[in-house]
């Protein structure tokens, strides 16, 4: 189900149990963000990770701290991933570019 829903529409995860939980784990850090644009971000960011990673989160998370290090990796992968493409989005406008 989760592959036919728009990420950037995160309402269907009021829903969803082990999201909640995860953004309750959070809370107390994301309260502490200074700006209402970076605990949106978060969130933001979470909720993309947990819509296109869900299936490995949810696999070994029964207790919060595993719950929690299952979606720290999931936005480690994903950052890792959006490094690497824009690193190769980079070299290739440098091959762009005459010389």
């Amino acid at each position: 189900m989760y592959r036919y829903i728009d990420p950037s529409d995160d309402s269907f995860l009021k829903n969803d149990e082990t999201y909640q939980r995860i953004k309750e784990q959070l809370e107390p850090f994301i309260s502490n963000l200074k700006s209402e644009e970076d605990k949106q971000l978060i969130f933001r960011m979470i909720s993309n990770c947990y819509h296109k990673y869900h299936n490995s989160i949810k696999a070994k998370s029964q207790g919060n701290t595993e719950l929690m290090l299952s979606t720290i990796m999931a936005l480690l992968i994903e950052q890792s991933n959006e490094i690497e493409r824009l690193d190769l989005l980079s070299k290739n406008n440098q091959n762009l570019i005459p010389k």
